[in-house]
């Protein structure tokens, strides 16, 4: 039998179920956070990259303006939505993270379980954000379903992946 977009016809190359996959947070030697209902996380690392451009024409390359990259500091932001609802207080998190004067050595890690593969065992990732400090909270209800929402924001200095 011939496909009528020919060129279009996909082949499977894999399935998997994504209704065991999450996260669990916790400190650096295993202690676990309590983080509530979270609904969804946000984690983007960055660094400051400026390009140069060498106007001298004597150093040229090919008859090419010489182009460099400079590697600026990194920084790091993360967004927790949580929402306020069955389970212990979500004013620890507030409290491990919201001191500045206390952040000395803290990190957060945060372990994400994917659930695929064929048999529908998953992948594991952890990532460290190291010297997490809360920057900011926002709290939003509407009238329509009166869930009370909660985005938490954090600035990290530095991530690693395990």
């Amino acid at each position: 039998m011939n496909s009528v977009f020919k060129e279009a016809a996909p082949a499977l190359k894999g399935v998997w179920s994504s209704n065991r996959a999450g996260l669990t947070g916790g400190a650096v030697g295993g202690a676990a956070i309590a983080m509530g209902v979270v609904t969804n996380v946000q984690v983007n690392f960055s660094q400051q990259i400026s390009r140069i451009y060498d106007l001298n024409r004597d150093n040229f390359v090919a008859g090419k303006a010489a182009m460099y990259y400079v590697g600026g500091r990194a920084e790091g932001r993360a967004t927790f939505g949580r929402l306020i609802g069955p389970g212990p207080s979500g004013c620890n998190f507030y409290f491990t993270y919201g001191d500045i004067c206390a952040i000395g050595q803290k990190s957060l890690v945060l372990t994400f379980q994917g659930s695929g593969n064929m048999d529908c065992s998953g992948q594991r990732v952890a990532y460290t954000l190291t010297t997490p400090i809360l920057i900011s909270v926002g709290i939003t209800q509407n009238a329509q379903d009166t869930m009370i929402n909660e985005n938490a924001q954090f600035m990290f200095a530095d991530m690693e992946c395990t």
